[in-house]
């Protein structure tokens, strides 16, 4: 009975580090409401070590992600592409994974003169399927 018991906890514990190691990797979308309408996105990562890579996709277009960099479930990478005045428009961003979802804050380096809505956005992905 004790072996029965042995073997049901290895399962168990392969089984949650299979998940726990699953993380940020993959696919994740997410959508905010803007004055215009809903803006879908769509992010893509992939983990090696304490690095984080990827793009994020939306009806521009694919940006690639910089700077990116994961500690358990907490991770940051900035943004960076052109704004409307012809400058570089570049968002950080700080996230945390808590299994299929992730709960993200964007920030504005520098705003576009006259730029509807918040420096600072609060939003949420899902992994998608």
């Amino acid at each position: 009975m004790k072996m029965h018991q042995v073997i049901c906890a290895i399962i168990l514990t392969l089984t949650s580090l299979a998940v726990s190691a699953q993380g940020a990797t993959g696919k994740w979308s997410a959508s905010l409401e803007t004055p215009q309408g809903p803006f879908d996105m769509t992010f893509e990562f992939a983990v090696d070590g304490n690095n984080l890579t990827g793009t994020m996709s939306n009806a521009f277009g694919a940006t690639p992600i910089s700077d990116g960099k994961i500690n358990g479930n907490d991770m940051t990478f900035v943004l960076s592409f052109p704004g409307p005045d012809g400058g570089a428009m570049t968002i950080d961003y700080k996230a945390t994974v808590n299994g299929d979802e992730m709960n993200l804050i964007s920030s504005f380096r520098n705003p576009p003169a006259g730029a509807p809505g918040p420096a600072e956005t609060t939003f949420t992905a899902k992994r998608a399927q």
